[in-house]
């Protein structure tokens, strides 16, 4: 987690407030930033996802450092390429920004990776304002992993408006936070990160933002958990919002693809009619795994730790393996506690606190204290450069 514009301090005391459960308006920006990278770095360590991606991402540091041998790396960067869908060709009108949804429109389509290292089918959007066309999107894993980072701030910032004892300045506060959220999800520079927060909201009728992005980060965690083995008994929607297209293509994921099991769960519910907002604060996670036909999530824990645990490097003497068992060991202990859910019901200052333990921030405004991390953040920033410049020679010949 590199912040550029904190320093330790900041995190000290937001730690400070986090212990006396006392959190005040004048951290809220400091707040803001470290519980969203630190969103980041869960769903990118606490999560199967996260977990299937560490472990591709040291196997391909071993075979640089050792051999160069192509497997791995290419590997890693394949599946980088597929979930981020960065194939695609993006056009994006900037500078777009209006709080009015009824300006905008979208209509989804279908493209085909066929210039990657697959031929799979995924979904993009065409983003329409007044009735122009502004954009076209593909859906990826970044607007999963952002609307979580985005769902970890607006919570953390109501939360500290609910506990002010001035009625005008909670309102205040109130509106400056819709302000806020609201010119990023209707922002056109933003689209690629707003997608999954986008549908959301659209398709179940949720015009309440923090309703908006609680049932999106919701459907966030599940879709960057659920094991693959559960792909081929998820519910088949019948088709009311995708005409079908969500069954395509689960019919052809032969390893994990987030952003189809996000499509399908928000399709079931949409067809389920359940009300899953029965509990203004809470949201039950069981009730979204039921609609669509998915063990509760206590089952789905035991068998995502399982998982998690019997990925393993290909070298045990290898240069990183000692580094990445201590990631997978330290993200297996973080989804333990935290769960399927990615700690939603839970305040999110929690972020915080993961932060703090995990040994990984950077702060450049500080960097005596940060010498040992910022070290690494160079060591790595270097590695993944070189292996892109080797990704690229390879695909060329």
């Amino acid at each position: 987690m590199n912040f550029e514009e904190l320093s330790k301090s900041h995190l000290e005391d937001l730690v400070t407030q986090l212990n006396k459960r006392d959190f005040h308006l004048e951290t809220i920006n400091s707040a803001s930033h470290i519980i969203h990278e630190a969103s980041h770095y869960f769903d990118n360590m606490a999560t199967l996802s996260g977990q299937h991606l560490l472990l591709n991402t040291y196997n391909a540091l071993n075979d640089y450092s050792s051999n160069f041998n192509k497997t791995n790396i290419l590997n890693l960067f394949n599946t980088l390429s597929s979930w981020k869908r960065d194939y695609f060709n993006i056009s994006i009108k900037r500078g777009i920004y209006d709080p009015d949804y009824n300006n905008w429109q979208y209509q989804f389509g279908i493209a085909s990776s066929k210039n990657a290292s697959n031929n799979k089918l995924f979904v993009f959007a065409t983003f329409k304002y007044r009735g122009e066309e502004i954009a076209k999107v593909p859906f990826s894993i970044e607007a999963l992993w952002e609307t979580n980072a985005m769902w970890a701030e607006i919570t953390y910032n109501i939360n500290l408006a609910q506990m002010m004892k001035n009625e005008d300045e909670m309102q205040v506060e109130y509106c400056q936070i819709q302000n806020k959220y609201t010119s990023y999800t209707y922002n056109s520079d933003l689209l690629i990160y707003s997608f999954a927060a986008h549908i959301t909201s659209s398709f179940l009728g949720l015009g309440d933002l923090s309703r908006a992005f609680n049932l999106s980060k919701a459907l966030s965690s599940i879709s960057l958990n659920l094991p693959h083995q559960y792909y081929s008994r998820i519910k088949r929607p019948k088709g009311a919002i995708f005409e079908g297209l969500t069954n395509a293509l689960l019919a052809q994921t032969d390893s994990l693809d987030p952003c189809v099991i996000f499509l399908t769960l928000l399709e079931n519910l949409y067809e389920s009619g359940v009300d899953l907002f029965q509990d203004d604060f809470l949201l039950n996670i069981d009730q979204i795994l039921e609609a669509n036909e998915l063990p509760d999530k206590k089952v789905l824990k035991v068998v995502i730790m399982e998982e998690m645990k019997q990925l393993n490097i290909n070298l045990d003497n290898a240069p990183f393996s000692k580094v990445y068992n201590q990631q997978k060991e330290h993200g297996i202990e973080i989804f333990k506690r935290y769960g399927i859910e990615g700690g939603l019901n839970i305040h999110p200052a929690c972020f915080i606190n993961i932060a703090d333990t995990s040994g990984c921030c950077v702060f450049q405004q500080d960097m005596d204290w940060t010498t040992g991390p910022y070290k690494r953040l160079e060591d790595y920033m270097s590695y993944e450069e070189n292996m892109r410049r080797l990704v690229k020679e390879w695909r060329k010949n």
